[in-house]
């Protein structure tokens, strides 16, 4: 930046995009994907897909590998507290995790 004045903090594009579309109505499952993402960090959310939001609160998981479905389940709580701080409020409250089938 010029100068080398900072404006605020720095945030990634899933921080951004969580944080705007959590209160736009038809857009919670996109905020709450966006916010997974961000709660994750890369190596994690690259291993593992957003399929869905429950009305109940439950985000609906697909991993890549039994060993990354166990990584998201033993982090599932810091997850979730995450994701609810950047969506602002607790719209989440549980993460269902599957391991994606094999291809034939």
């Amino acid at each position: 930046m010029a100068g080398g004045t900072s404006r605020g903090r720095r945030r990634t594009l899933g921080s951004v995009l969580a944080e705007s579309l959590a209160g736009t109505p038809g857009a919670t499952r996109v905020a709450a994907a966006a916010a997974f993402a961000e709660a994750c960090g890369w190596p994690l959310s690259r291993e593992a897909t957003v399929r869905g939001l429950g009305r109940d609160g439950h985000l609906w998981v697909v991993a890549s590998s039994p060993e990354w479905a166990s990584q998201i389940e033993a982090l599932s709580g810091d997850l979730v507290a995450r994701m609810n701080a950047r969506m602002g409020g607790g719209r989440i409250v549980a993460i269902d995790v599957r391991v994606r089938r094999g291809r034939g």
